[in-house]
C-alpha cells in the first residue's frame, strides 16, 4: 500500500515520511523523530500505534511519520524514546497505543 500518497492526500498540509524497519536501528529511529520535534516545534504529538503526527499552529506545515511493518514491541521502544525525549519540553504526547490508524484515521 502506498501510505505516503494516501496520507498526503488526506493531510495536504503535512510532510509525510514512511519508514520501514530496515531503515534505522530502533534507538536511532526514535532519536531521528525526536530531532524533527526541534525542527517542527509541534504543540502536541499524536501517536496512533504506527502513525505519528506532529500538530503545529495553523498555517504551518506539520509532519507525519508512518512506521510501516514494525512489530508492537518495536513500536513500544520507539514510543518510549519519544516520551523520554519530550518529557522536559512543552510538547504534549497523546499515545493511543491500541489505535488502528488505517481504520481510525485514514478510513481504509
Amino acid at each position: 500500500m502506498d501510505y505516503e500518497t494516501i496520507i498526503s492526500e488526506k493531510f495536504p498540509n503535512c510532510n509525510v515520511e514512511v519508514i520501514k524497519p530496515d531503515f534505522f536501528e530502533l534507538d536511532m529511529l526514535a532519536e531521528y523523530i525526536a530531532d524533527d520535534i526541534v525542527v517542527y516545534n509541534p504543540h502536541s504529538i499524536i501517536v496512533y500505534r504506527h502513525m505519528i503526527r506532529f500538530l503545529v499552529n495553523v498555517g504551518e506545515k506539520g509532519k507525519i511519520y508512518y512506521l510501516d511493518g514494525f512489530s508492537d514491541e518495536d513500536l513500544k521502544v520507539i514510543h518510549a524514546g519519544l516520551l523520554q525525549s519530550t518529557w522536559k519540553s512543552d510538547t504534549k504526547i497523546n499515545l493511543y497505543k491500541n489505535a488502528n490508524p488505517d481504520k481510525d484515521v485514514l478510513g481504509l
